[in-house]
């Protein structure tokens, strides 16, 4: 009796989630994702980087659409999808894809592909403890892979594939590389996430796109455009301290102080800065700029943005100079001065063999995962610190590296902000490139951040990018979009 007592736990933890019927209704609707990627090259953005072959997962939805990962197909030439009842693959396309989100709708050419099989569903939010299944094709072989889990935490988090902070779903049933774009279920069959991406530095904590971000994506489209996720414009400081509460005049309120507006965003000509943020629409901000969400502990307040789509509003209530009041607030996209772009070539410029760019996280991206550690430390501070556009840098535009000659030799500033192109100030990259294009001096001087200078004469320049161009078979001196 006491071996059976001991092993019954485990029979307990060892039942099956999903009945056989319901495991095969389910996998006939969930697809494997075979991608041809090529992605630009930001270090040397004249050129690509060779073709990558990979694949994911994705779930048949409504209207004959396949659910996946943004990430999945991103920089796709070359897509095709397979069912695990058949082993004909079908081209598709992307219809519709979010980045923020990490979420993309394809669509495949011949409508066959679509035979005895269910459009599944997508169920609600699910609350912490809860079990869910996980569907796909991770690595390690070709059918279908099935995991079981529970939801761990529920919280704002930021999305590897946009650095755009969402709400996500941590679980703890294994999300391998495959994985990705994958169903995941409740009990019932319905979907209450698409497996997005996991933690290497531990064991079986992964990440899931929720349902009332995937509605969100879903409901977007419906009038033929996608328009993305707000965002409100605000750097803010919590009030856990007391004398900072009363300093305020707070009382017995919560909320946080606002610290910086950004220019051009929502709250941009709304809200000021030494404005307390109260409430969210009627719902209280905590001090440490958290909300209550029902059944799910508490998140952080900008959920309640997010929840928006752009061109709607939200209500603001705010403490100005002790003055309670309520105000609505139209909502727009995210302004940053360092942006992160998505299957887009970069911009580039070069003159005198000095390659210009402005600077985007892609490029950043290029020092790998630890880019914050190995990135020059300037630019590491701006993105943390300082990332929105002001009235005199709009885009922060740097001299990314020197194509070495006679004409630049000397000038080892790679990595520099550029400030001036002779008396001209350098607010965005086109300001950089009409500088340099219409100017009649003959002599060009190119100030950077930090006071260094650059002399270049602007005829014997230009004969060095033909050199240079065909030495290191460039095709052209810049890409402007």
């Amino acid at each position: 009796m006491r071996y059976l007592l001991l092993l019954l736990p485990f029979l307990l933890l060892a039942s099956p989630f999903h009945t056989e019927e319901k495991i095969k209704q389910i996998s006939s609707s969930v697809v494997k994702i075979f991608t041809v990627s090529v992605k630009p090259n930001y270090y040397q953005p004249w050129q690509m980087r060779s073709q990558k072959f990979s694949t994911g997962s994705g779930v048949i939805i409504k209207g004959n659409f396949i659910l996946t990962a943004a990430h999945v197909v991103n920089n796709g030439v070359y897509l095709e999808v397979k069912k695990s009842s058949n082993p004909k693959k079908y081209i598709s396309h992307v219809k519709w894809i979010s980045h923020e989100a990490d979420l993309a709708l394809l669509e495949v050419e011949d409508a066959d592909f679509f035979e005895d099989t269910k459009p599944l569903a997508l169920g609600k939010m699910p609350r912490r403890q809860d079990g869910v299944a996980v569907y796909g094709y991770p690595q390690g072989g070709n059918e279908i892979s099935i995991t079981q889990g529970i939801i761990s935490r529920i919280e704002q988090t930021f999305y590897v594939h946009s650095n755009f902070d969402l709400l996500t779903l941590q679980i703890d049933a294994a999300i391998n590389p495959g994985n990705s774009g994958g169903p995941v279920f409740d009990q019932e069959g319905k979907i209450v996430g698409i497996a997005m991406q996991s933690l290497s530095s531990a064991d079986n904590i992964g990440y899931l796109v929720p349902t009332p971000i995937i509605k969100h994506f879903l409901d977007d489209i419906k009038d033929g455009k996608y328009t993305g996720f707000p965002d409100d414009g605000l750097y803010i400081q919590g009030m856990e301290n007391e004398n900072l509460k009363k300093y305020y005049g707070m009382k017995k309120r919560t909320g946080v102080i606002i610290t910086q507006v950004i220019k051009g965003s929502s709250c941009d000509g709304y809200l000021k800065k030494d404005d307390v943020l109260l409430e969210i629409d009627g719902i209280k901000v905590a001090d440490d700029a958290t909300i209550i969400m029902e059944g799910n502990g508490r998140v952080a307040a900008n959920y309640l943005i997010r929840l928006h789509h752009i061109g709607d509003t939200f209500k603001a209530t705010i403490l100005r100079n002790q003055k309670e009041m309520k105000i609505l607030i139209p909502l727009k996209e995210e302004v940053t001065l360092i942006p992160f772009e998505h299957e887009q070539r970069p911009k580039y410029y070069i003159f005198g063999g000095m390659v210009f760019m402005p600077l985007t996280k892609n490029y950043l991206n290029e020092w790998g995962r630890s880019w914050v550690q190995k990135a020059p430390i300037h630019f590491v501070d701006t993105i943390k610190n300082a990332n929105f556009p002001t009235k005199s840098q709009e885009e922060l535009v740097f001299l990314q590296s020197i194509l070495a000659d006679k004409e630049n030799t000397g000038y080892d500033l790679s990595h520099a902000v550029v400030v001036k192109v002779n008396s001209k100030d350098i607010k965005t990259f086109q300001n950089l490139v009409d500088a340099f294009e219409n100017t009649k001096e003959k002599e060009i001087k190119i100030t950077l951040q930090g006071g260094s200078i650059i002399i270049l004469n602007k005829a014997k320049a230009k004969e060095a990018n033909k050199r240079l161009l065909k030495r290191y078979r460039i095709e052209q001196s810049a890409y402007l979009r």
